[in-house]
């Protein structure tokens, strides 16, 4: 039962930081974090890279983190679902803060009335979330008001030219071609953002079942759009896309694999993709290079 680890935990004694503990649940929602806090906070992640949200666990050190934070920042809308109970039953023992509350609500998405929680995949978005954690940072801790907002300034920065970037690219692309097929729909903002018609074999999550109808459906449109390639997805099996890659070339038809995508994780933190800007600007290069 989460409420009981968390007194549990509160209870044991541990090493005191000089920096505030700042926890957060997925490597997206970190990495922006040790963006906006520096060296004032001491930024703790939850989540491995390439680790589905959807599916994850708390383990006891996850317990133990959360339950001698500071403050506590995780997505939201459902995304790390596993975990609702333990971060519901975390609110009433430290602040914490879904990062989804800072996101204006008229500019989520919703499939069947059930909210998208991948919006970082709209970089605008992404500086939303990234101004309401700097502005939740500078209120615990108003000392470094001044540290945060600098960072915060900075960043925003690299954003407005990262998007301007990625919409550059996607331009390159004929229209009929921008049609992306991806193993789940985690890239719906990504494509309302930048003019891409995305299409997910699983829904918006990971838990959803893919039936022989799906594929079936997935192989016509294929077929009557001239798809050149599909994607895997780096924190998502791949064995969906690749029957479907399977099916395609069984009757015929050609149809590549055109790259792995990081949707739900980053990378290894000293990689490419390791952190917010890199995974976004892999990902474009992937998709434009494949759908040329």
């Amino acid at each position: 039962m989460p409420s009981i680890w968390l007194i549990i935990f509160l209870l044991i004694p541990g090493l005191s930081v000089a920096q505030p503990s700042v926890v957060s649940t997925t490597s997206l929602v970190h990495d922006l974090v040790k963006k906006i806090g520096g060296d004032k906070v001491n930024a703790q992640g939850l989540m491995a890279p390439d680790i589905d949200p959807h599916y994850y666990r708390a383990s006891f050190g996850d317990m133990r983190k959360l339950a001698r934070a500071d403050l506590v920042f995780y997505n939201g809308l459902g995304l790390e679902g596993r975990m609702e109970e333990v971060l519901k039953n975390l609110s009433a023992i430290a602040p914490t803060y879904p990062l989804s509350d800072f996101i204006e609500p008229n500019l989520l998405i919703s499939e069947n009335a059930i909210p998208d929680p991948h919006f970082w995949m709209d970089v605008r978005l992404w500086q939303q979330a990234a101004k309401g954690v700097a502005e939740t940072l500078s209120h615990y801790w108003p000392e470094h008001q001044d540290s945060f907002n600098q960072h915060l300034k900075e960043y925003l920065t690299e954003l407005d030219a990262l998007h301007d970037w990625i919409q550059q690219q996607v331009q390159t692309l004929p229209e009929k071609q921008r049609l992306l097929i991806t193993a789940h729909d985690a890239f719906g903002y990504y494509g309302a953002a930048y003019g891409i018609e995305v299409i997910g074999l699983q829904g918006i999550n990971t838990t959803s079942e893919v039936g022989l109808k799906d594929l079936r459906m997935m192989k016509d449109l294929i077929k009557q759009r001239s798809v050149k390639a599909v994607f895997v997805e780096a924190s998502v099996p791949d064995r969906t896309i690749k029957s479907l890659i399977a099916g395609v070339k069984a009757e015929g038809g050609e149809l590549a694999l055109g790259g792995k995508l990081y949707s739900d994780a980053l990378a290894a933190e000293h990689s490419e993709a390791g952190n917010y800007i890199g995974m976004m600007r892999q990902n474009t290069q992937t998709i434009v290079k494949a759908l040329q």
